[in-house]
C-alpha cells in the first residue's frame, strides 16, 4: 500500500499520529535529515506538520518539488518559510477561545467546501483555531478557506505538476496531541485525499506500545 510520508523532526505529536492504529498503516515517519529522492520514490504523498524544520526543508527542497513534478501531493501545515515555499506566511496571535466568546464568528469565515477534504464537513470541523495567515500565495493558487478579513488561511496550487495543498491549520499535530475531540473527521478526509484510502471509522486512540516498556504497576 502506498503510503503518506509524515516528515518528522522529533516532534511528538506527529509521532503520535504516525504510529496510531487508525492510521499507522497509512503513514510512514520521514525522519526530515534522511528526506531524498530514494526515501520518497514509493510514496504516495508528503506532509509537512507544523513545528518542522524549516531550515533543513530549505535544504531539501528540490526533493519535495522533484515530488510534486511526478504528479504526486504535498500537505503543508502550520507555518512556512519563504526560503522553500513561494508564499508569505505571517504569525497572528492563535485563539483558541472563540467558540466560548463568539461561536458564530470563527477565525476562519469563508470555506470551499466543495473540496474532498472538506466536503461534508461543518464549519466547526473545518476550523478550530488558525497560526497566521498568508498575506501572498502563487497566482496560480485557488483559494479554500479566507478569514473574516479577507486573509488566506488555505490555498493549493498545481502549478508544479502534482498538487501543492498548504494551510495556516494544524491538524496533523492537533490530532496527535489529542485535545480537540472532532479532528478525526478532517484528518480522515484529508488523509484519504492524499493516498486514497479512508482511515477506519472511529476516534484515534494511542497505542501505549509505540512509546517503549510499559510501567510496571
Amino acid at each position: 500500500m502506498a503510503k503518506i510520508g509524515l516528515i518528522f523532526n522529533g516532534v511528538w505529536s506527529h509521532y503520535a499520529l504516525a504510529t496510531a492504529p487508525k492510521y499507522r498503516d497509512l503513514y510512514q515517519l520521514l525522519y526530515v535529515h534522511d528526506l531524498d529522492a530514494a526515501a520518497v520514490q514509493d510514496l504516495a504523498a508528503l506532509v509537512v506538520p507544523f513545528q518542522s524544520n524549516q531550515s533543513v526543508l530549505t535544504e531539501k527542497q528540490a526533493v519535495i518539488y522533484d515530488f510534486l513534478a511526478a504528479g504526486k501531493k504535498v500537505f503543508v501545515e502550520g507555518d512556512s518559510s519563504t526560503a522553500w515555499l513561494d508564499a508569505q506566511w505571517e504569525d497572528r496571535p492563535v485563539n483558541n477561545y472563540w467558540w466560548v466568546t463568539d461561536p458564530t464568528a470563527p477565525p476562519v469565515s469563508a470555506t470551499d467546501y466543495s473540496h474532498p477534504v472538506y466536503q461534508g464537513l461543518t464549519p466547526r470541523q473545518a476550523c478550530w483555531h488558525t497560526h497566521g495567515v498568508y498575506t501572498r500565495v502563487p497566482e496560480s493558487a485557488e483559494i479554500l478557506q479566507t478569514n473574516s478579513q479577507g486573509e488566506v488561511i488555505t490555498w493549493q496550487t498545481h502549478a508544479h505538476g502534482g498538487t501543492l495543498l498548504a494551510t495556516t491549520l494544524d491538524p496533523i499535530v492537533e490530532h496527535g496531541v489529542q485535545q480537540i475531540t472532532h479532528l478525526d473527521h478532517y484528518v480522515d478526509r484529508l488523509t484519504e485525499w492524499l493516498c486514497g484510502v479512508r482511515p477506519a471509522p472511529g476516534r484515534m486512540s494511542i497505542d501505549a506500545a509505540a512509546y517503549g516498556p510499559t510501567a510496571r504497576v
